[in-house]
């Protein structure tokens, strides 16, 4: 167990052990909660994260696949049994395009 300290502001430090566990990179949000008393930091993944790329994409998301879990990994088992699974590489690509612009427009 590793403990930390809160700092002016409030900061703490994630202990580099931990750090590696969740492969966490600077930058990365967590989504902070108190459960039962206890505070918690979950990783999250934002839209803007997944790569451009094709093949970096594909990469990013079969890593997501392997690391899903096993309910949702039944879910999708279920979908494709009854050929709900039918979404496409291109709904796919031009739904993350239009999220992008979207944002883009806010920003500028």
């Amino acid at each position: 167990m590793d403990l930390v300290t809160v700092k002016n502001k409030f900061q703490v430090v994630i202990p580099l052990t931990l750090r590696k566990q969740l492969g966490l990179s600077l930058g990365d949000l967590l989504e902070a909660n108190v459960e039962d008393g206890r505070l918690t930091y979950t990783p999250k993944l934002v839209i803007d994260r997944i790569p451009a790329g094709k093949a970096a994409r594909e990469r990013f998301f079969k890593q997501l696949r392997a690391e899903a879990p096993a309910s949702l990994k039944a879910i999708w088992a279920d979908s494709k049994r009854n050929g709900t699974d039918k979404i496409t590489m291109r709904e796919i690509d031009a739904e993350i395009s239009r999220v992008r612009r979207k944002r883009a427009r806010k920003t500028s």
